[in-house]
């Protein structure tokens, strides 16, 4: 994908996040671009394909998030909680993750096969949650497969519902949690618990940060 594609791709996502699919045509996507239509359909072939490589783009943040807070090996329902705040700030401040997330909930009327929201995420929460398949040992009042799904439902209820902004996101996340976490596992203190995947999170973008100029020193050394 070059640089034009993705310039494309984000004056899209403008109008597809605020009008959706069937709300945004052609003529839209042109003036807002400032494209030709040959300009336009010589880098998306069509208005589908355009929609399917906001999607796509939506769905490559998520393995390498899943990924970097796995690594933490922190207990497993606070690395579940911290990925989801995650999400509500990428939902919040990118607005291609919006537009993409948004396109996937109206797949049917796009020509064009898109995957849903956060396809493959209700696997990863499962694997995540009960690593060995044996949830009743990791303390889960209900199956890991059905707490997985529930939370990947809750989660993009709550990021629909919320008005603009990572506070509003946040603050609905933070009522998700509280509704759920006791029917997951017992929680005494529920703020504190999710006030400590909130701090995971933290954690995890401190240690992308001090790990990226280690990287880059490493790279000029070898050569």
């Amino acid at each position: 994908m070059d640089g034009e594609q993705l310039r494309v791709m984000r004056y899209a996502a403008m109008l597809f996040a605020e009008r959706g699919f069937l709300g945004t045509s052609v003529n839209d996507l042109l003036e807002s671009t400032g494209l030709t239509k040959n300009g336009f359909y010589s880098l998306f072939p069509s208005k589908e394909a355009l929609a399917a490589a906001i999607v796509e783009y939506t769905a490559a943040q998520w393995p390498p998030i899943v990924a970097q807070f796995e690594a933490l090996k922190a207990p497993a329902l606070d690395t579940v909680i911290a990925l989801s705040f995650e999400v509500a700030e990428k939902y919040a401040t990118d607005v291609l993750v919006r537009a993409g997330i948004r396109l996937s909930l109206e797949r049917d009327a796009i020509k064009t096969p898109v995957a849903g929201p956060f396809e493959g995420w209700a696997g990863d929460i499962e694997r995540l949650l009960s690593p060995a398949g044996e949830w009743e040992l990791m303390g889960l009042a209900c199956p890991a497969d059905v707490a997985a799904r529930v939370i990947v439902t809750c989660l993009v209820g709550a990021l629909q519902l919320a008005s603009s902004g990572e506070a509003d996101v946040s603050k609905r996340l933070v009522e998700v949690w509280t509704v759920i976490l006791p029917g997951l596992r017992p929680t005494p203190d529920l703020a504190a618990r999710i006030a400590t995947g909130q701090s995971l999170r933290e954690r995890a973008r401190a240690q992308a940060v001090a790990t990226a100029p280690t990287t880059l020193w490493r790279a000029v050394d070898v050569s």
